[in-house]
């Protein structure tokens, strides 16, 4: 497979972690670089990474302004993939401040933000749906009726069809499994209790969730003390209503995942792929896919440049996967470092269009896309600079 094919890539015009930049805060609060962070989301679309939140606690005392919400990042930010670039967004309208372990999923044009938590971690957390428009760079709060969740962090979300998922997650005091859906037509919230009683997934958070519109598919996460494996995979299925327990099968040489947490996930062309994430002790640099068809393990040859967690990923629709920041030494060091891989064999163009990326001033380009077209190179390509 591709991944086995095409090692992870880092790079990116800034990086660095805390333990080499730990003059910045003190002396360059005025930053034009992303600083490194851990608690983040991240999506993508053709040309563009935005990343959205996170934390750094070397800001906890940095006085903030009426537009900052330090230690926390009140912030979205779009790395351009042909340029290599970051831009700090310059957004209108009221952006959420609980943006620690929240979630974001782009759907078309759109950035949706559910929950999170804001400081003191735990006591001051959301269950609002807060939308950004790609376009307009415009927020707004989506009002929501029915059955809403609790206020909680560390959930997944999923959109699939018209519905929107949160599972899971914590309040910053007790941990849950509960499913709400979210009818994204309507705005009306729906509790989903399972049907069975006889078996529902332990509670947990900082767990990542797939689904091939089909079936929710559970992958690890954990409490403060615990993390789950990967052996027996909890699957919600969407018209029974009810949680299964798939028995997966392992790598023949690797066996199964490490238990893990705080890990990324991305769903490619009927394969969940899990990245990164610690057990308490450790920090991973792995990479595994589950097939979703034979619910077959295989670990990849390829592997992280920097291990991390409380990272965040995201997969475009040509098939490479970005992974962005994290905790890279427990508890101590965050990194803002871009890591990328090709889960799949990429198409010529794409591959042409990289080389060309790296080896060109594609800046010089940009003020005059004639000149690319004048080469040959196809529009939808040369629309990537913008």
């Amino acid at each position: 497979m591709a991944g086995n094919l095409l090692a992870f890539q880092r790079f990116g015009p800034t990086q660095y972690d805390d333990e080499s930049s730990e003059n910045l805060v003190e002396h360059n609060v005025d930053y034009d670089f992303l600083y490194p962070r851990s608690g983040h989301r991240v999506a993508v679309d053709e040309k563009n990474m935005y990343v959205l939140g996170g934390y750094n606690p070397r800001f906890w005392d940095v006085e903030n302004t009426e537009d900052t919400y330090y230690p926390l990042f009140k912030e979205l930010w779009q790395f351009n993939f042909s340029l290599k670039k970051w831009t700090l967004l310059q957004t209108e309208g009221n952006m959420p401040i609980e943006l620690a372990s929240h979630t974001a999923v782009r759907c078309g044009r759109n950035l949706l933000c559910f929950g999170g938590t804001g400081v003191p971690f735990g006591e001051c957390s959301s269950n609002q749906l807060h939308i950004c428009n790609l376009d307009t760079l415009k927020w707004r709060q989506l009002n929501c009726t029915g059955e809403h969740p609790q206020k909680k962090y560390g959930h997944s979300m999923n959109v699939v069809g018209h519905y929107l998922y949160i599972v899971g997650g914590t309040s910053g005091f007790v941990y849950n499994m509960d499913i709400h859906q979210l009818d994204l037509r309507t705005a009306t919230w729906t509790h989903l209790e399972a049907d069975n009683q006889k078996y529902i997934p332990e509670s947990r958070y900082r767990h990542e969730v797939a689904s091939d519109g089909t079936r929710l598919y559970l992958f690890g996460g954990g409490t403060a003390s615990t993390s789950f494996g990967f052996d027996k995979m909890p699957a919600f299925h969407f018209e029974r209503c009810m949680w299964d327990e798939i028995k997966t099968k392992p790598d023949p040489k690797n066996g199964y995942p490490t238990p893990r947490k705080c890990h990324s996930c991305v769903y490619y062309e009927k394969g969940a792929y899990i990245c990164g994430g610690f057990d308490s002790h450790e920090i991973f640099s792995d990479i595994w896919k589950l097939c979703l068809v034979t619910y077959t393990w295989t670990k990849l040859s390829a592997s992280l440049h920097i291990p991390v967690y409380f990272h965040a990923a995201d997969v475009t629709k040509e098939g490479c996967m970005y992974v962005f920041g994290g905790v890279s030494r427990i508890d101590t060091i965050r990194t803002n470092a871009v890591q990328r891989i090709w889960l799949r064999v990429p198409a010529l163009d794409e591959l042409c269009w990289d080389y060309m990326c790296r080896k060109m001033d594609v800046v010089k380009f940009k003020q005059d896309k004639k000149n690319l077209l004048g080469l040959g190179v196809p529009m939808h390509f040369v629309d990537r600079l913008s």
